[in-house]
């Protein structure tokens, strides 16, 4: 029933994770000068960074991004703080930021003098216009659950008033929730393309082939355009990971995941540099019909304990992963707080347990339900049905272009997917993670859980970690997920680059420097 394929497995978890594939430096000034004098940046230091992709995402616009690989969107679009290579949180268009005493006023202090790539002004009122767009937006309005008002007193403060505590919230606002775009650009149809912010690169237009091949030039107008090196990057639509690690052997690119331990020794140490990435994402089953609209028996949770316990996932580690990933029955980092590494032993590998729950639910003969099929779960859709099969769940899958996914599930069209979800860096970004969007699209919750969520919001940083894991206990006794794998992998660069493996995968392109 198993077979060992860790090149796709991993390569769908970091992509899924917001992992960037693939990259390049090249020390000698490019042999284009339409980026220099797109960007501003002197020839005569150019460097390119060449960056492959999984897949594209359809819509760049603020208020519509849904997913996908993110690098494009973080390097356009500035927000008010970002997320530096350590984890931690970093002032970005705002120069400070302040909580009040209660945890419910949020106060942030922008950088004088700075402008969009078209020239508009970057000042409060701008900042306030594209959190009110997100906000109201259908893709990042449960981001913004807990935001009571938005508002720019003067020019250079934005204030974010809240209606209870949140501590995801500053982690939301570094991400793609928090993009800051050219006011004028907000909701017209070209920004989906041309997407028109702040941050350190701008997307070339002219050079890009949608699809294909996305050129971003450096913006000498960031704020913090000094600790950017690469004066162009150019992105490659690469599905095939096989492909990305011929590139770099062949001197194509400088650097690559790679998809297990073994491939490591391809790579000699007198020519590359290799080492293992940090936790990436969870993997995993995600049950989000808690009221049974989809699927009535998902509903009962002694079925969603079945499924937990249906699921092998010592052997799917061992034979599937290939040591690019580790069982798990949680979602949560095993880097944070709110990890519990004897909550792995909750969902022991028993299908005479899980048929026996299946009886006591009234499901002794099963049920049938549909799940889709894309880039992301091929690896493991045939064993997931097979042990789903054991204890009479008959799985349909529905082959779904990766592009169309994300809306599918925003709609609420399935029951229980498999995805992956990247790691914040954060427990309160993890958890709110799971609990919004297409991770529950019908926002299912329950007075406990409201009552844990309360106090892990409200707790201070020191008490965060032990609150924040009373929730992830919750998931993990209500079977609300059925996490499978904590995804890692490991990495390969040409002695030309120098990597710094990121708490939160994708999130800063400083985590890439050429090595001299």
């Amino acid at each position: 029933m198993y077979q060992r394929n860790g090149v796709r497995t991993v390569a769908v978890a970091l992509a899924t994770a917001l992992a960037l594939a693939a990259c390049s430096s090249q020390g000698t000034p490019s042999d284009s000068s339409s980026a220099g004098e797109a960007s501003g940046a002197p020839a005569a230091v150019d460097l390119t960074l060449n960056l492959s992709m999984q897949a594209p995402s359809g819509d760049l616009s603020v208020t519509n991004f849904t997913g996908g690989d993110p690098t494009i969107y973080l390097a356009v679009y500035d927000r008010l703080v970002t997320q530096a290579v350590d984890g931690s949180l970093v002032p970005s268009i705002a120069e400070s930021f302040e909580y009040s005493e209660d945890n419910t006023v949020l106060t942030f202090k922008i950088r004088a003098g700075q402008t969009f790539s078209n020239g508009e002004a970057l000042d409060a009122a701008a900042v306030v216009a594209s959190l009110e767009a997100s906000r109201q937006s259908e893709a990042h309005a449960a981001q913004f659950a807990t935001v009571a008002d938005i508002s720019a007193p003067d020019a250079s403060t934005v204030v974010l008033t809240l209606n209870t505590p949140d501590a995801s919230l500053l982690y939301i606002l570094s991400g793609s929730d928090g993009a800051v775009g050219a006011p004028s650009t907000l909701g017209t149809e070209d920004s989906k393309l041309n997407p028109v912010g702040s941050g350190p690169y701008i997307l070339d237009e002219a050079q890009t082939t949608v699809g294909s091949t996305y050129v971003l030039v450096k913006n000498p107008d960031n704020w913090n355009a000094d600790a950017y090196p690469y004066s162009e990057i150019d992105m490659l639509v690469i599905a095939d990971p096989t492909a990305v690690q011929n590139a770099i052997k062949t001197g194509q690119i400088d650097f690559a995941s790679l998809q297990s331990p073994d491939l490591v020794t391809q790579f000699p140490e007198a020519d590359f540099t290799t080492g293992q990435s940090q936790p990436t994402a969870v993997g995993g089953l995600f049950i989000v019909d808690r009221a049974g609209s989809v699927v009535p028996a998902l509903a009962d949770v002694r079925v969603r304990q079945a499924i937990n316990y249906a699921i092998d996932r010592d052997t799917i580690a061992e034979k599937l992963l290939g040591g690019t990933g580790l069982a798990t029955a949680q979602v949560m980092n095993p880097a944070g707080g709110a990890f519990d590494s004897a909550l792995d032993s909750t969902y022991p590998y028993d299908v005479e347990k899980a048929k026996a729950l299946m009886a006591e639910a009234g499901f002794a003969n099963g049920f049938e339900l549909t799940m889709p099929s894309t880039v992301l779960s091929q690896t493991f859709d045939a064993v997931l049905a097979q042990e789903l099969s054991d204890i009479g769940i008959t799985v349909n899958y529905e082959t779904v272009p990766f592009q169309d996914l994300y809306a599918k599930l925003y709609a609420g069209a399935y029951g229980m997917f498999w995805l992956y979800n990247g790691y914040a860096g954060s427990d309160a970004k993890d958890v709110q993670q799971v609990l919004n969007g297409s991770f529950n699209p019908q926002a299912s919750t329950t007075p406990e859980l409201e009552g844990l969520l309360a106090t892990a919001n409200a707790a201070s940083m020191d008490e965060q970690g032990a609150a924040f894991g009373a929730v992830n206990a919750y998931f993990v006794d209500q079977a609300w997920f059925a996490p499978v794998t904590s995804a890692t992998g490991y990495w390969v660069t040409s002695k030309d680059v120098t990597y710094t493996p990121p708490v939160a995968f994708g999130t800063s392109l400083l985590a890439w420097q050429p090595a001299s």
